[in-house]
């Protein structure tokens, strides 16, 4: 899928060559056996504003970025057609937007990777503090979807199986 098909709204899940994200794959693992293994391989997630940009959080907190900073075989949109109408939309990047300065959630991280190891959910959310799936999951609760999920517990490999994105 190309870059130019994601519209603002949609999200992205990737795959990147760092540390973290090799480390976020392989704990991901641990949960996602047999078929659901090639989920695991997405160890990010960012929200699809306008202007080829996404709101994303990183460890220094919660930015926009280019879609361009992203390789081709790196990342893949997930579009959200027939699922959002436009003001859906409008509700999902809003709230992406509205996040942007926010302090990247490092105990929400430690949640997630306890949650990985044991399977014992643990929340440890503070207020204004989100991980890359957190950001997604509640930008789409905004727009109306998703409104099952734990942000707290949903991690890209989540999004990846929800959304069949293999």
């Amino acid at each position: 899928m190309g870059r130019a098909e994601a519209t603002p709204g949609d999200f992205i899940l990737a795959h990147r060559d760092h540390l973290i994200a090799r480390l976020i794959s392989q704990a991901q693992k641990r949960r996602f056996r047999g078929g659901d293994s090639v989920y695991a391989h997405w160890s990010h997630a960012a929200v699809v504003v306008e202007d080829g940009s996404v709101i994303e959080a990183e460890i220094g907190g919660i930015i926009r970025s280019p879609l361009s900073r992203y390789r081709a075989g790196e990342y893949r949109p997930v579009r959200l057609d027939g699922q959002l109408d436009g003001s859906g939309r409008e509700r999902v990047v809003a709230y992406a937007m509205s996040q942007v300065g926010q302090a990247f959630g490092f105990l929400d991280m430690l949640g997630a990777l306890v949650y990985l190891l044991t399977g014992r959910p643990v929340r440890m959310v503070r207020h204004h503090h989100e991980i890359c799936s957190s950001l997604v999951v509640r930008a789409l609760q905004e727009g109306g979807l998703l409104e099952d999920l734990d942000p707290a517990l949903t991690l890209p490999a989540d999004l990846a199986k929800r959304f069949d994105v293999p």
